[in-house]
C-alpha cells in the first residue's frame, strides 16, 4: 500500500503500526539470501526475518519424498506378504486336492473339461474375495475422505484406477497360484495319486 494512500485511509496510524515487507526474486535464492545477510549485517541490521521460500519449498519436497518412500515401501512390503499367503494358501489346497482330481480324470474327465474347472475357480476365488475387499477398502476410502474434508474442502471421488488395478492384480495372482499348482499336477501318474491318502 502506498504510504500516501494509507495516511489518506488511516491518519491516526502510527509509524512504528505496521511493516515493510520486502520479496525478491532470485535465480539463486540460496546465495541471494547469504548476500543479504551480509548486507543487513554490515548496516546493524538483524538478519532473522528473512525467509527464503525456494528453501521452505525444497524442505517440504523432502519430507513428501521420505514419506511417499515410506509409505510405498510399507504398500510393496504388505503386497508381498499377501500375495505370499495367497500362493501358499493355493497350493496347499491344490496339494490337499489331487486324489480328487485324479478320481475325475480317471472317470474320464478330459484335459480341456479339467482346465475348465480349474479357470472357473479361479474366477470364484477371485470374485470372492473381491466381494469381500472391494466394500470396506471403498468405506475406509470414504473415512478418510471425511478426515481430510475436515481441513481442506473437497468432493468425494471413487479411486477408479486403483480399484482396476486391484482387480486385475487379484485375479493374476489367483491364476499364476492355480496354474503353477496345477503344472505339478498334470505331470503326475493317476494311480499314484489315488493310492495315497494324504500328500
Amino acid at each position: 500500500m502506498d504510504e500516501k494512500y494509507l495516511e489518506e485511509m488511516l491518519p491516526e496510524i502510527q509509524e512504528n503500526d505496521y511493516y515493510s515487507y520486502f520479496y525478491f526474486a532470485s535465480k539463486d535464492p540460496m546465495v541471494g539470501q547469504e548476500d543479504m545477510k551480509e548486507i543487513l549485517m554490515e548496516a546493524g541490521w538483524p538478519t532473522s526475518n528473512i525467509y527464503n521460500v525456494a528453501e521452505l519449498l525444497q524442505n517440504n519436497r523432502n519430507i513428501l519424498l521420505v514419506i511417499s518412500v515410506f509409505t510405498y515401501g510399507f504398500i510393496v512390503l504388505i503386497s508381498l506378504i499377501t500375495i505370499a499367503n495367497v500362493f501358499n494358501t493355493i497350493s496347499t489346497n491344490v496339494n490337499l486336492r489331487r486324489r480328487e482330481f485324479a478320481m475325475l480324470k480317471s472317470v474320464g474327465m478330459t484335459q480341456r473339461g479339467f482346465d475348465k474347472m480349474v479357470n472357473y475357480e479361479c474366477i470364484f476365488y477371485g470374485l470372492k474375495s473381491l466381494l469381500y475387499g472391494l466394500p470396506v477398502s471403498i468405506g475406509v476410502t470414504y473415512l478418510i475422505y471425511l478426515s481430510i474434508d475436515q481441513g481442506v474442502e473437497s468432493q468425494f471421488q471413487l479411486p477408479i484406477k486403483g480399484i482396476l488395478i486391484s482387480v486385475f492384480s487379484v485375479f493374476f495372482v489367483v491364476f499364476v497360484s492355480m496354474m503353477y499348482s496345477m503344472s505339478k499336477i498334470r505331470k503326475e501318474n493317476i494311480l499314484e495319486a489315488l493310492k495315497n491318502e494324504n500328500l
